[in-house]
């Protein structure tokens, strides 16, 4: 069986995807709510990019879909 890779008692991720499917992981957050702060931060910081809250269960979709995109 695989390895869990997620911290214990931490169940999202906050993550900038690039153009080639790449991505870096900009927070790892107990609650959801926690995620949307940085979520909505990373977005205000960047409102090129590409942002996406991973659950350690589910993808949770940001409202206008799959990804944000700041300005389109």
């Amino acid at each position: 069986m695989p390895r869990d890779h997620w911290p214990p008692g931490f169940n999202y991720h906050v993550e900038q995807w690039f153009e080639d499917d790449h991505y870096e992981t900009l927070a790892i957050c107990r609650s959801l709510a926690t995620a949307r702060v940085a979520f909505k931060l990373a977005i205000a910081e960047m409102p090129g990019g590409r942002f996406m809250i991973r659950s350690r269960r589910v993808v949770k979709r940001h409202p206008e879909g799959d990804w944000c995109h700041k300005g389109i």
